[in-house]
């Protein structure tokens, strides 16, 4: 398949919410860093957690693939626009059900046999919660109970 298409695949499934195939996708020991929430672990329980939180929260999620390359270690590197409304609590921010838009950077390592290694994630956590409606970042005050 090839570094570039299982990008293209992860991101796919992504915007689908289907978690499970995205998932069918990395390596049984993927690591994941969501740099923003200081999550790092294991694909298997925090990025799958954190990717069901997202298709919950966002079901009309659109992901934008903008640019995408791959480097010589095999490494896919990916700038994409996520969209879509709220309709479910996300990261402690009740619903409100505001629009969003986000860009975000990707790497996506992948091995040999085409299976994702690690995934890191980043964007801009601040412009996440002022779109989703928080007003102040200092004290968050619209959050989950």
């Amino acid at each position: 398949m090839g570094a570039r298409d299982v990008a293209q695949e992860f991101f796919e499934r992504m915007q689908a919410g289907d978690v499970d195939k995205t998932l069918a996708l990395t390596a049984p020991d993927a690591t994941v860093s969501l740099v923003p929430l200081g999550v790092h672990g294991s694909m298997a329980k925090e990025g799958a957690e954190y990717l069901r939180a997202l298709a919950k929260a966002f079901p009309d999620l659109l992901v934008r693939v903008r640019r995408l390359f791959v480097t010589t270690d095999n490494t896919a590197v990916a700038e994409i626009t996520i969209d879509g409304t709220q309709a479910d609590d996300f990261l402690g921010v009740i619903n409100q059900e505001k629009h969003f838009d986000i860009d975000q950077g990707w790497m996506l390592q992948i091995d040999d046999s085409d299976r994702i290694t690690a995934v890191t994630g980043y964007w801009d956590q601040n412009h996440l919660y002022r779109r989703l409606g928080v007003k102040r970042l200092d004290k968050i005050t619209i959050t989950a109970r």
